[in-house]
């Protein structure tokens, strides 16, 4: 969520110039102040404090103070709000935020998430998940921050050139400049995009790493500290906040957002309310248990019995904590297995319905936090590539290997990505003019193009042994199984990113220093510009 125009200065005036504030009151402050009925933002910008002290008897001796902060929406001279982003669901407006017990009635802009009119229940309920959720991820520096939400607070609250398009159901959270699709493309306010291509690999993967180590942070502290999943990792939901070119010290904020899609794996929590039929997601970053969440087999089920016996003789992705059920039947079962040789689906408990033979039974993917591994790895491979190349592109030439299930010791990530580096070395030719080598047509255009970046170059292979145990689970040296709902193979992830430093020449402590190694300071104003200041800035 970003501004399309730059939020009002503190103390600008109500109408003519920058944007004004919507004329909404203030609740009533509680505590050491009390403020005269239904205040206006008017009547509080033209008072040098917002309350007037009540004697030290009226207050109650309690253990807790209150410090009150006020919300509304920032329109334009036609009273039209500034819509910063729209969504399946959702739209997101610039706001302003207001500390009303502040010595200096602290503003700062804020951006206001509400719901649209007319969605489904599905996504009234996602909506209100997100709130949940977003809640209970609070307290990691690259996860968004949540200042507030409700629902229906104050009629007035919602500006009438909008009310009937959203409802009155609203978060407020923290703002950033853009959406990291957005400062990829370019698209927000005409900015300078970043061209990744337009940098030497080596200084590339820094830059990539900027941008995805606080979003792996950010997993792993929500896996592991929160025990909640995102499930739809892409750089449409992450958010940046540029550096000031002006300071030496400024850096680049990246953070994660919409959570709503999200799962919480919590005994306390009813997990029906993030289970839906289908878990959305976005096809080039999502992982293959959310592409083809579920499936159905053609099977005899037996009553008593806890074997599910199928028929297809392909391979099938069935995994522990997948669910299994008849068509048109209310029961669901738990899988704890599946076994190929004798295809047979065992389930947690024997199956209570009558017996069926021939019959279509439906498996629902279990979608955890494997599928965030694997997102965070398309979207590591989509950015290496220069924001070039397509994540399922390379699923997909991964398939074969995926479903290669001998044990052996060649059966690993990294043998894998070792004998297809051989491959591509051997199809390299001569370049006519006999320097260098060059990649032969079929290594460049069809066999091996998903292993080349933008600009035909071969991506280094430590990186793409990363990208492959991230998006190719089951393996002994992959950082997860599919079916490991209760996975900590982030860590070896993030791990691994930072590893990456050390591969490239640079102490991972120093890596701020060399993000900033061309930085070039602020340059002094000219004679004229000096003379203006003195005239018009008195």
């Amino acid at each position: 969520m970003a501004p399309s125009s730059p939020p009002p200065p503190p103390g600008a005036p109500p109408s003519g110039g920058p944007p004004r504030v919507g004329a909404t009151a203030p609740p009533p402050v509680s505590g050491q102040y009390a403020v005269s009925p239904t205040p206006t933002f008017e009547e509080y910008d033209d008072r040098t404090s917002p309350g007037t002290p009540l004697p030290p008897a009226a207050v109650p001796a309690t253990p807790y103070v209150t410090r009150s902060r006020v919300y509304a929406f920032v329109v334009d001279e036609q009273g039209q709000p500034i819509e910063l982003g729209s969504g399946r669901f959702a739209k997101a407006y610039l706001g302003e935020e207001r500390w009303v017990e502040s010595k200096t009635t602290l503003r700062r802009p804020i951006a206001i998430k509400v719901m649209q009119k007319g969605v489904s229940a599905e996504d009234q309920m996602r909506f209100q998940m997100e709130k949940e959720i977003l809640e209970r991820v609070q307290g990691h520096p690259n996860i968004i921050e949540l200042l507030g939400s409700g629902e229906g607070d104050s009629a007035g609250f919602i500006p009438p050139a909008i009310r009937d398009k959203v409802e009155n159901d609203f978060m407020v959270l923290e703002l950033l400049d853009m959406s990291l699709e957005e400062r990829l493309k370019g698209a927000r306010q005409k900015r300078r995009r970043d061209d990744l291509l337009a940098v030497p690999l080596r200084e590339r993967i820094f830059r990539v790493l900027e941008y995805v180590i606080p979003i792996a942070t950010a997993i792993e502290f929500a896996h592991l500290v929160r025990d909640t999943v995102h499930r739809d990792i892409k750089p449409a939901n992450i958010l940046v906040k540029l550096p000031d070119p002006n300071l030496r010290g400024s850096q680049m904020t990246v953070k994660l957002a919409d959570f709503n899609v999200g799962k919480v794996a919590d005994p306390d929590v009813d997990l029906s309310m993030t289970r839906f039929q289908a878990v959305p997601g976005t096809l080039f970053f999502q992982s293959p248990e959310q592409e083809i969440n579920t499936f159905d087999v053609l099977c005899n089920a037996t009553q008593g019995s806890p074997e599910i016996e199928f028929f297809e003789d392909f391979y099938i992705d069935i995994y522990e904590n997948d669910v299994f059920s008849l068509f048109n039947r209310p029961e669901n079962y738990l899988i704890v297995g599946a076994d190929r040789t004798r295809k047979k689906i065992l389930l947690n408990r024997p199956f209570a319905e009558p017996s069926e033979t021939n019959v279509r039974g439906r498996v629902v993917k279990s979608v955890g936090r494997p599928a965030d591994i694997y997102s965070l790895g398309a979207l590591f491979y989509y950015l290496v590539s220069g924001a070039y190349a397509n994540p399922k592109n390379l699923s997909d030439a991964f398939r074969k290997f995926v479903e290669y299930d001998k044990k052996d010791e060649t059966n690993t990530v990294a043998s894998y990505i070792d004998h297809e580096y051989r491959t591509i070395a051997n199809l390299r030719a001569p370049r006519a003019d006999g320097q260098g080598v060059e990649l032969a047509p079929e290594d460049r255009f069809f066999s091996y193009k998903h292993y080349l970046d933008g600009n035909g170059e071969l991506i280094d292979p430590t990186i793409l042994i990363i990208i492959a145990k991230a998006m190719v689970r089951n393996k002994p040296d992959s950082y997860c199984a599919s079916w490991d709902l209760r996975t900590t193979g982030i860590s070896q992830m993030v791990h691994d990113l930072f590893s990456l430093y050390v591969h490239f020449g640079v102490d991972p402590s120093a890596r701020l220093a060399y993000q900033n190694e061309n930085y070039a300071a602020p340059k002094k104003p000219s004679g004229m510009r000096r003379a203006w200041d003195r005239l018009f800035r008195k």
